[in-house]
């Protein structure tokens, strides 16, 4: 089994280092990492060197358990070069890919700062280390909400997002983002906002070690449903209805006053639109009276009378 693992190990590394062919490469260590970095780039290794220990440490602290081994972490210096090795198109917003003994981040800065990113994927290789090859037993929106949980990725863009999709009525049932997130820009960016959101309601009200309890039954191989009863005390169906009308509670006023604010906007422009056509008549009105006195006879005789 040993031997086997240390195959795969070894086939990854290799196939990471092709992908990588064309980047000079600098090497740097750690105690859990080796990171390749570009030539140039020693400020941002040197960065990288102390940003992935710090959270190595916080990580292990919040899930109670900590990954042996050493750890490789790949900081491509482009989005081109970033983009050929984890597979996506450059246009793309992916800045990270995480395996369970690999990371891959995009250290351009184009679209994030790399010690956001390195958080992010960290926390996906100590979910995946965790579960010992059930990760798919474990759905999406679970897997992202956490890795944002335990990175504290969550800003005022991703909190207005959510409270839009909560007044839009666009919140997306848990079964569409089990398996993958919608491909559009906005649709992902909700799917992303309700992971976050409901394991954050799991830590608020279950506790945070009821997340550890949950990856615990997941790395048994128990179906998600069985290990959410068991660390939970609920099913996934019932935790959705807790958490949506948690939703609906602290956001859901805001679709009244949205759809009073449109209410009145579209009363205030009616009455503009009929306002402006009521002084259009009237002016059309006083020109046809104009026409016909300029035009009348009668007004002609006085006028030869003076």
């Amino acid at each position: 089994m040993f031997r086997r693992t240390l195959g795969v190990l070894f086939s990854v590394l290799l196939l990471a280092h092709a992908a990588a062919a064309g980047t000079d490469w600098r090497v740097t260590r750690t105690d859990h990492f080796i990171i390749y970095y570009a030539s140039g780039s020693d400020a941002v290794a040197a960065k990288t060197r102390i940003s992935a220990e710090k959270w190595y440490s916080d990580l292990s602290g919040k899930l109670g358990f900590s990954p042996g081994g050493v750890t490789p972490v790949y900081l491509y210096p482009d989005r081109v070069s970033f983009a050929q090795a984890a597979g996506v198109k450059p246009a793309d917003t992916v800045v990270g890919l995480a395996q369970a003994r690999l990371i891959r981040v995009d250290a351009s800065g184009v679209f994030a700062d790399v010690e956001s990113v390195l958080a992010h994927e960290m926390a996906h290789v100590f979910i995946a280390r965790r579960l010992y090859g059930n990760t798919t037993h474990l759905p999406l929106w679970v897997n992202e909400g956490l890795a944002q949980y335990l990175s504290g990725e969550w800003s005022e863009a991703d909190q207005e997002l959510l409270v839009e999709a909560v007044s839009d009525g666009a919140i997306l049932p848990l079964s569409s983002i089990t398996m993958s997130f919608p491909t559009d820009k906005r649709g992902r960016g909700i799917a992303y906002a309700e992971s976050y959101s409901i394991v954050q309601y799991i830590a608020d009200k279950y506790t945070p070690q009821s997340l550890r309890d949950l990856l615990t039954e997941t790395k048994q191989g128990r179906r998600f449903e069985v290990a959410c009863l068991y660390s939970l005390g609920t099913k996934p169906d019932a935790l959705e209805t807790e958490w949506r009308d948690f939703l609906w509670q602290k956001y859901g006023m805001q679709r009244w006053f949205k759809l009073g604010a449109a209410i009145i906007w579209a009363a205030m422009a009616l009455f503009a639109i009929l306002a402006f056509r009521s002084r259009i008549a009237q002016k059309r009105r006083k020109a046809q009276q104009f026409e016909e006195e300029r035009k009348s006879p009668w007004r002609d005789a006085d006028m030869g009378d003076q």
